[in-house]
């Protein structure tokens, strides 16, 4: 099949004469279909072979394309001038309902009837993704389907935990009639929400809102010119991936980690290497070079293992942190793909302790609970995060009341996956799940109980008899994901509605954004005014374009700046300053001094960086069309 796909004001078109005997009924006169997708499409000879394939790879061409140019009104229009071998009409015909029936669950859809000669005029926009092709065959390597996430396959043992450590066993059929979990409380409706998807039918649909928001606020955009899943940064986002990598640094030191850095690419020939993908295999980024195969990391052991391995360890070293920010890459099927919640490259910020024995190592993971307990209840507004436990059954028997423990000390009820046999290298997790005000869940951080790898990869230390020993290992993910925590934080923003929305003060790109009244008047002492902010380590900025106040404003609501101050004749003989708080709405007047100190007793305890832009917005461009 042969995709045409053009962003377009409006497509209107009117069906005149058929042009087969078997063409479709359809109603008379004009249809106009405004702000859309238009994608012209035409099957090909052999696309008949695997129909629902090549259907499938088109929905999902579609909707990436439709993803990126924030399109929710997609047109499908058959076209067979795309090609020169036209397959089966009855197929054509087919793959036009199939390809309406799988949109339609996301997006708004018109379809062009099949087997008309129709008269059209379209209004094609003129940005750089707004011309699009695309070819899918039937032969091609296929990734495998997307498929809907049916939580749970692997494991035969379903536990919840209260906040006390008491644990109800529970299954797929009966768990939403569990008295637990309907009582009127925010954690128990927020486990409630983490079951939904795991076990049950509570996997996201539709676009996900972060993704409007993070092009509407110039953070992160598509790249038209990587592979699909790769996104560009815009300053504003740098910044917010920047202090959210500082706020972590300051973690990890406080752990007492040391920071390493390892290479994106590593030699599939490498047998530790073959090992430590091997889970990954479906997924990663291969080539070869010099007749050697090699692989873009899928995580950050590649790299993490070896450089231990190749250490002097002694016990007097243990237990040995180390720590990196490992940039990672992960072909996820296409279909699968959803904004920066699901993404072919992420940040991941990475721990590894090595320690002489599991009774040590548990000492290490309650202290990295702790860590990532303190990181949620910092980072994820209102405590929206449970804790949710994966591993074995025999690691369960064994260790329940340890791992109960934990739960009590996290202050959270915890649901409990168990298999009848390890699938992974750990033998139990931690998994700290914020959930959206979907109801979805977003996993921030992890901590996993390693007793293979140690031995495995020869990760050794000498003891006091001299002799060798394998490391026990813990690996604690605090971001197993910028990008995705970074899904989180947008969307939770939008929690009462898009009208009061903010980041979290310290993340906000601009903290404070000063209006003069009249730019030429005033400029003076709105530069004065910015530079006794900037002293205070407060990110400002000045709008002084020659437009009206009011739209001036707006723009500053529309950027969900958290302070907005109106500076005039006023202000500028010594009264105190008109300050518009986004986040409560209030309009009140402080004084300069007032206002930096309650802002930097709201950012005290985390991380700074100065303003990533020119301080007059008139100096900088657009990066969002």
């Amino acid at each position: 099949m042969k995709l045409l796909l053009l962003h377009s004001s409006h497509l209107e078109f009117e069906p005149h004469k058929k042009a087969v005997d078997s063409a479709e009924k359809c109603e008379e006169g004009k249809k106009r279909v405004e702000e859309c997708l238009v994608v012209f499409n035409a099957l090909e000879k052999g696309d008949g072979e695997d129909l629902d394939y090549v259907v499938e790879r088109a929905r999902e061409e579609i909707r990436d394309v439709a993803d990126q140019v924030n399109s929710e009104r997609i047109v499908i229009y058959p076209w067979v001038h795309l090609t020169s071998t036209p397959g089966n009409l009855d197929d054509a015909m087919k793959s036009q309902k199939l390809l309406e029936e799988r949109l339609e669950k996301d997006y708004e859809v018109t379809r062009a009837p099949f087997g008309w000669y129709k008269e059209f005029e379209i209004h094609v926009k003129g940005h750089p993704l707004s011309e699009l092709s695309r070819e899918i065959r039937p032969d091609e390597e296929k990734e495998g389907p997307a498929k809907e996430r049916e939580g749970g396959e692997q494991f035969s043992k379903f536990i919840v935990l209260d906040k006390d450590g008491n644990d109800y066993e529970v299954n797929r059929k009966n768990w939403e009639k569990n008295d637990l979990l309907n009582q009127d409380s925010r954690d128990w409706e927020n486990l409630k929400n983490l079951l939904r998807c795991e076990i049950g039918k509570g996997e996201e649909r539709g676009k996900p809102p972060h993704i409007e928001i993070m092009r509407d606020l110039e953070l992160v955009d598509y790249c038209d010119v990587s592979d699909a899943g790769h996104f560009k940064w815009h300053p504003k986002g740098v910044l917010l991936k920047g202090l959210i990598l500082d706020y972590q640094d300051r973690l990890v030191q406080d752990y007492g980690a040391f920071k390493i850095e390892n290479p994106l690419m590593y030699k599939l020939g490498d047998k530790r290497i073959e090992k430590l993908i091997g889970e990954f295999q479906e997924k990663i980024y291969t080539w070869e070079e010099d007749d050697e195969k090699l692989a873009m990391r899928p995580a950050s052991d590649p790299g993490q293992f070896p450089y231990a391995q190749s250490l002097s360890i002694s016990y007097k070293h243990l237990p040995l942190k180390q720590y990196e920010e490992a940039s990672c890459f992960r072909k996820e099927q296409r279909g699968e793909l959803s904004g920066l919640r699901r993404v072919r490259n992420f940040t991941m910020t990475d721990t590894h302790t090595f320690t002489a024995n599991e009774e040590r190592a548990k000492e290490e993971f309650e202290e990295l609970c702790d860590i990532c307990k303190d990181l949620m209840n910092s980072i994820i507004s209102k405590g929206d995060w449970v804790l949710e436990w994966e591993g074995t059954v025999d690691y369960w028997q064994e260790n329940k009341n340890w791992i109960k423990k934990v739960t009590r000390k996290m202050g959270k009820p915890a649901f409990v996956q168990l298999s009848d046999e390890r699938s992974h290298y750990y033998s139990m997790k931690a998994d700290f799940e914020a959930i959206h005000p979907s109801g979805i869940e977003t996993q921030v951080s992890t901590v996993q109980m390693d007793l293979v790898n140690g031995e495995r990869f020869d990760i050794t230390y000498t003891g006091k008899d001299n002799k060798e020993h394998p490391c026990t290992l813990l690996h604690c993910s605090t971001f197993g994901s910028i990008e995705r925590t970074l899904t989180f934080l947008l969307e939770d923003a939008i929690r009462k509605g898009k009208k009061n929305a903010t980041l979290p003060l310290w993340l906000s790109p601009t903290q404070v954004r000063i209006v003069p009244v009249s730019p030429e008047k005033h400029m003076d002492y709105c530069r004065e005014l910015s530079e006794e902010i900037e002293e205070e380590r407060i990110r400002v900025d000045i709008d002084e374009r020659n437009e009206s106040v009011g739209r001036r404003i707006r723009r500053s609501e529309g950027e969900w700046v958290p302070y907005t101050l109106v500076v005039g004749d006023n202000e500028v003989e010594g009264e105190k300053l008109s300050v518009r708080k986004r986040e409560s709405g209030e309009e009140i007047k402080m004084s300069s001094d007032e206002l930096t100190q309650e802002i930097r007793e709201r950012v005290k305890d985390y991380p700074f960086r100065p303003l990533p832009l020119p301080k007059n917005i008139s100096e900088r461009p657009k990066f969002v069309g």
